[in-house]
C-alpha cells in the first residue's frame, strides 16, 4: 500500500495528467494517482475539487485527521457492500455470540499486551519483579477470558479489560528511560510525551480500522464491546484493540529505542493543558505507524505472510464470517 501523508499547514494539491502536484513552501512534487492507496490529510491542507473528484472516482482511500490525531472523516464515493454483514451485525449485539466476540476481542488485546511485555522481561532476564509479576497476571486474566463455557457480561469483561491495561502500562514503562516521566496511562489531555504518542497513534489506528470496517461490509458504529454508545464508532474501537500493542505500541517503543524522538519534538497544547506532538514529531511519528502497518508477517489462518494492515482487513472479515454463520470460531492475532 502506497500512502500519501499530508500534514504541513498551507499545502496545496492540485491534479493534472493523472498526476497529483503537491506544492508545499514554494517547492512542488509529482505524485502518480496509479501509485496510490491511501492519502491521509491533516488540517490546514487544501486539496482542489478536481483532486477530490479523481480520488473519488478511482477509489483512493482519504482520511482527514483531526490536529492530536484523531479521525475526523473520509471521502465515501460508491462502494461494493454486503447487506448480508450488516445485518447480521445488527442481530447480534446484544446476544452471547455478540459478547462471546467481545471477549475473544479483549483476550486477543490482553496476549498481545502480555507478549510485548514478555519481550522485554525477557530483555531484563526477569531481573525486574514488577515487570515479571505483571506478566504473570496477565497470564492469568487471559486464562479466564479463555473459559468460553462460562457466561459472562458486558460489564464482567469490562471489568477484567480496565485491571490489565492499567498493570500493563504501568509496566511499559519498563520500556522507556526515566527521563520521559511515562508511569501509565492518561489522556484527554496526555500530559507526558509517551502518552501523547500513545493518545496520537491510537487516533491514526482508528482512522485506518474505520477504512476496514467499510471494507468489510460492517456498520462502524455498532459494536460489541463498546456496544451501541452514541456518537462513538463503537466496531472500529472493537476490532483495533488487538492491534493497540502491535502497531501503536511497537511504534512508540520503537521509537524511542532508537531514538529517534526526543522530548523536544514535543510542545504545550494550544490551551495549556497537556502535551502535543510538535509538527516534526507528528512526520516522524506517522513514518514509524506507517513502517509497523506494512511490516509483512506470517498470517496463521490462512498460512501465507500478508502486511499488518492486510491481517487487520482479513480479521474484520473473520468477523464477519462469524456472525453470518452464528459460529464463533474467531482467533485475534497474536504477537510472537
Amino acid at each position: 500500500m502506497t500512502t500519501l501523508y499530508l500534514t504541513e499547514p498551507g499545502t496545496t494539491v492540485q491534479y493534472q495528467n493523472n498526476n497529483l502536484t503537491v506544492k508545499q513552501n514554494n517547492q512542488s512534487r509529482c505524485l502518480r494517482m496509479a501509485e496510490l492507496d491511501l492519502v491521509v490529510v491533516m488540517p490546514g491542507v487544501q486539496l482542489s475539487s478536481v483532486v477530490l473528484s479523481h480520488l473519488l472516482d478511482q477509489g483512493v482511500e482519504t482520511l482527514f485527521l483531526k490536529q492530536n490525531g484523531q479521525f475526523r472523516g473520509r471521502l465515501q464515493g460508491s462502494f461494493a457492500t454486503n447487506p448480508e454483514i450488516r445485518l447480521a451485525q445488527y442481530r447480534c449485539v446484544d446476544t452471547p455470540l455478540g459478547l462471546d466476540l467481545a471477549r475473544s476481542l479483549m483476550l486477543s488485546k490482553v496476549r498481545n499486551q502480555r507478549a510485548l511485555l514478555q519481550r522485554r522481561n525477557r530483555d531484563t532476564q526477569g531481573r525486574i519483579t514488577e515487570l515479571t509479576e505483571v506478566v504473570d497476571l496477565l497470564a492469568a486474566y487471559t486464562t479466564g477470558f479463555q473459559r468460553i463455557d462460562t457466561p459472562i457480561t458486558r460489564n464482567a469483561i469490562m471489568g477484567i479489560e480496565g485491571i490489565c491495561a492499567r498493570v500493563y502500562y504501568q509496566a511499559l514503562r519498563h520500556w522507556f528511560p526515566e527521563d520521559w516521566g511515562f508511569t501509565g496511562r492518561n489522556r484527554q489531555p496526555p500530559r507526558d510525551p509517551i502518552n501523547a504518542l500513545l493518545s496520537w497513534g491510537y487516533g491514526v489506528l482508528a482512522s485506518r480500522m474505520f477504512v476496514v470496517c467499510v471494507q468489510a461490509g460492517f456498520d462502524p458504529y455498532i459494536g460489541f464491546f463498546h456496544a451501541i454508545e452514541p456518537y462513538r464508532p463503537n466496531l472500529v474501537l472493537d476490532l483495533m484493540e488487538e492491534f493497540r500493542p502491535v502497531v501503536v505500541d511497537q511504534a512508540v517503543i520503537a521509537m524511542i529505542q532508537a531514538g529517534t524522538i526526543s522530548p523536544e519534538d514535543f510542545e504545550p497544547a494550544p490551551d495549556g493543558e497537556g502535551i502535543w506532538l510538535g509538527a516534526l514529531g507528528k512526520k516522524l511519528f506517522l513514518a514509524e505507524l506507517e513502517r509497523q502497518l506494512t511490516k509483512v508477517l506470517l498470517y496463521p489462518p490462512q498460512d501465507r505472510r500478508l502486511s499488518v494492515s492486510q491481517i487487520m482487513l482479513e480479521q474484520a472479515r473473520w468477523v464477519g464470517r462469524c456472525l453470518v454463520s452464528q459460529n464463533l470460531d474467531y482467533e485475534g492475532f497474536g504477537l510472537k
